[in-house]
């Protein structure tokens, strides 16, 4: 839209142009022709020019094509226009304007016609020659400003192109670098839950010899630890939320050994349908809830809800905050790293919310498929 009003200014610029510098060459005909000629008029003037700006106009078409069909056709023009301005001047001048009442030549002798439509035709193709050449000199150095600027621009654009390269190359080094890190922090870390994984293990058969209850615990905390180690290897880091609520289930019954008046409500409505989640991720939000939250209250206990709808898996989790609790902001830490799975895995496919109220805490997980 922009270019177009461009264009259409500009021509109505040139046009405008045109008009002044006519306006101001007739005037000054009309006065040095009633200097010489003090019956002179404007109209006598004007039509008298008329046929001259129509062989200026024609002249500058001509050599617009010289551009397209050569030197050849430039000279051949130059004639062939002289001979149809002056057939035309004859008429107009010998036949039209004295049947209107004005006379330029009053003899009929050839001649001084001859001389005048000569000089003339010379002279306005000349200024048709100035002008032709004055224009593409303005056309050229515009393009050439233009062309300037498209370089620039380009130079500019390889410039920042070649730093945002730069910038990539450096992240991409510091990625590999944390990965490297991580990578190397985690066979570390891997030393301690497998030992205490064995462990417990051991600790299970020792434990049957004297109470099944006692040795079904440790099971079910070997279970977990097992879980969590295994984490890491799923494939695509999803599970099926039939596994996850397995181990949701087994995380509650070690904690109910906990709390014998189990202060909690487990609701689970809908059916499976292949939905899948990050592992872990139902259980690092319920252990925030019992390592932040106050599970001793009659009144609120903590609630945990999963509704398994055909297209997504709605998860939430409430518990009322413990009183003076100085490590409560601790409790989005879990949080935010379920945050970073989730983008790795569910990229624009989920929902977290958190919801941190006076006296209570509330996170919120939907997953679509």
């Amino acid at each position: 839209m922009s270019f177009s009003r461009n264009i259409r200014s500009h021509k109505t610029g040139t046009i405008l142009l045109h008009i002044i510098a006519w306006f101001l060459y007739g005037t000054f005909i009309f006065i040095t022709n009633v200097l010489t000629k003090p019956n002179a008029t404007i109209v006598n003037v004007l039509l008298y020019l008329l046929p001259f700006c129509f062989t200026f106009y024609i002249s500058v078409y001509c050599l617009d094509l010289y551009k397209k069909k050569g030197v050849a056709w430039s000279i051949s023009s130059f004639f062939l226009v002289f001979i149809i301005m002056s057939t035309i001047g004859y008429v107009y001048i010998y036949l039209l304007l004295p049947f209107i009442g004005i006379v330029v030549y009053t003899s009929t002798d050839f001649k001084p016609f001859l001389q005048g439509i000569v000089l003339g035709y010379v002279r306005y193709f000349s200024f048709a020659l100035l002008y032709f050449y004055i224009r593409e000199s303005f056309v050229k150095s515009r393009r050439l400003r233009i062309l300037q600027m498209q370089k620039s621009m380009l130079l500019q654009q390889k410039t920042e192109r070649e730093l945002e390269n730069a910038v990539l190359k450096q992240e991409e080094m510091k990625a590999q670098q944390e990965k490297l890190l991580l990578e190397y922090a985690f066979l570390r870390a891997q030393i301690n839950p497998h030992f205490l994984h064995n462990t417990l293990n051991l600790l299970f058969s020792q434990a049957l010899e004297y109470s099944s209850e006692l040795a079904d615990n440790i099971l079910k905390l070997s279970r977990i630890m097992r879980y969590s180690m295994e984490s890491l290897e799923h494939e695509g880091g999803k599970v099926s939320v039939e596994r996850e609520l397995d181990h949701l289930q087994t995380l509650l019954d070690i904690h109910n050994l906990r709390f014998s008046n189990r202060m909690i409500t487990y609701e689970i409505t809908g059916e499976l349908n292949g939905h899948k989640v990050p592992p872990l991720s139902f259980i690092t939000i319920v252990e925030n809830a019992f390592k932040y939250g106050d599970v001793k209250d009659n009144d609120n206990p903590l609630s945990i809800r999963v509704e398994l709808n055909p297209d997504e898996v709605y998860f939430c989790c409430r518990n009322k905050k413990k009183e003076n609790n100085v490590h409560l902001s601790s409790h989005n830490i879990g949080i935010t790293n379920l945050s970073k799975r989730l983008d790795a895995t569910f990229k624009n496919k989920y929902i977290l919310k958190a919801t941190d109220d006076e006296n209570f805490y509330t996170s919120e997980l939907t997953i679509t498929k």
